[in-house]
C-alpha cells in the first residue's frame, strides 16, 4: 500500500478510536497525518469510503499476522495456538477502534456489506483448514460443527475482551482455545454424535471459495510439471525434480499437510529462476514461506 495512504488509514483509526468516527473531520486526519487535504482525496472519494478502506485495511493485518503465525515451523495444534495468540495481540492494540466500529452507527452501505461477507467466508476457510491439518480425515463427518464451535469460543472471547473491557493474558488465551477444541472434539467422537450441519447445508459459495483456490493450485502443480519436463536435458537434476514435483502433489492431496516438507520440496526448484513464479503462487496457495 502506499505510504501516505497508509498514513492516512493509521491516523483515522486513531483518531476515530479516541473521538469517535462521526465528530472526526478529514481536516483532523490530514492534519495528524502530516498530509494535505488534496492529497487525502486521490485516495479516497469521501470519508465514508475511508472508513471502508480503514476496516478493509485492518482485516488485512490482522490476516497478514495469522499468515506469519502460520509459517513458523509448529505442529498443526501448536500453529492454531500461536495464529489465535496473533489474532488476541492485534486486537488488544486496536480494541478502541474495533469499540468505536461496533458502537456508532456508521452507514457506509453495500461496500461493508461485501467485506463482512468476504471476511465470514475467508475465517470459515481458515477455521476448517486448520481444523483439518490437526485431526485429519477423522473430522470430516463433523467439520462444519467443530468449526461452528471454534468460532464460538473465538467470537466469544473477542466480545468479552472488546465490548465488557475483561483482561486476558494474550500469551496464554490460543493454546487455551485449542485445548478447548480438543475437549469438543473428543467429546463428540466419544458420544459417536451426529452433524447438526453438513457440508452440504452451508452456502454454495463457501465451497465454491475453496474450490476456486484448489482448483487454481492444481493448475499450478500441472504447470510446474509441465515446465519441468520442459527444462533443458542439460541440466542433470530433471528427472530428480520430477520425482519432487510428484512428492509435491502427495503431499499436497492430504487432508493434513505439513508445511515443513512442502517447504522442503519446492526449496529444490529455487536455482532455476524459470520455475520461480510458479513457486511463488503455489506457496502463496498453500500459505508457506518459500525458504531462501
Amino acid at each position: 500500500m502506499n505510504e501516505k495512504k497508509m498514513k492516512l488509514i493509521e491516523a483515522g483509526m486513531k483518531l476515530f478510536a479516541a473521538k469517535g468516527y462521526h465528530t472526526t473531520s478529514i481536516q483532523e486526519i490530514v492534519t495528524e497525518a502530516g498530509i494535505s487535504k488534496g492529497a487525502f482525496y486521490l485516495y479516497f472519494e469521501s470519508k465514508e469510503d475511508f472508513i471502508v478502506t480503514a476496516l478493509q485495511y485492518f482485516y488485512t493485518q490482522i490476516s497478514e499476522r495469522i499468515g506469519i503465525a502460520k509459517q513458523e515451523n509448529y505442529l498443526p495444534q501448536e500453529s492454531l495456538a500461536h495464529q489465535i495468540t496473533a489474532f488476541f495481540n492485534y486486537i488488544y492494540k486496536y480494541k478502541e477502534f474495533l469499540i468505536m466500529s461496533l458502537r456508532e452507527n456508521i452507514s457506509i452501505g453495500q461496500d461493508i456489506d461485501k467485506l463482512i461477507h468476504q471476511m465470514k467466508m475467508e475465517n470459515y476457510h481458515w477455521m476448517r483448514e486448520n481444523i483439518q491439518a490437526i485431526y485429519g480425515d477423522k473430522i470430516n463427518a463433523l467439520l462444519v460443527d467443530t468449526v461452528i464451535q471454534l468460532e464460538g469460543l473465538i467470537n466469544g472471547y473477542f466480545k468479552w475482551i472488546v465490548i465488557d473491557n475483561v483482561h486476558i493474558e494474550k500469551e496464554k488465551i490460543g493454546a487455551f482455545i485449542v485445548r478447548r477444541l480438543d475437549d469438543i472434539v473428543e467429546g463428540m467422537h466419544m458420544r459417536n454424535e451426529e452433524a447438526l450441519i453438513t457440508i452440504d447445508k452451508i452456502p454454495e459459495e463457501y465451497e465454491a471459495m475453496m474450490n476456486r483456490d484448489t482448483d487454481e493450485l492444481s493448475e499450478m502443480l500441472t504447470l510446474l510439471q509441465s515446465k519441468v519436463a520442459r527444462l533443458n536435458r542439460e541440466y542433470k537434476i530433471v528427472g530428480q525434480l520430477q520425482e519432487v514435483v510428484s512428492a509435491l502433489k502427495k503431499e499436497v492431496s492430504k487432508a493434513k499437510r505439513q508445511p515443513i516438507v512442502i517447504q522442503g520440496l519446492l526449496a529444490h526448484f529455487r536455482q532455476l529462476p524459470e520455475l520461480k513464479k510458479e513457486c511463488k503462487q503455489i506457496a502463496r496457495l498453500l500459505d508457506v514461506e518459500l525458504l531462501e
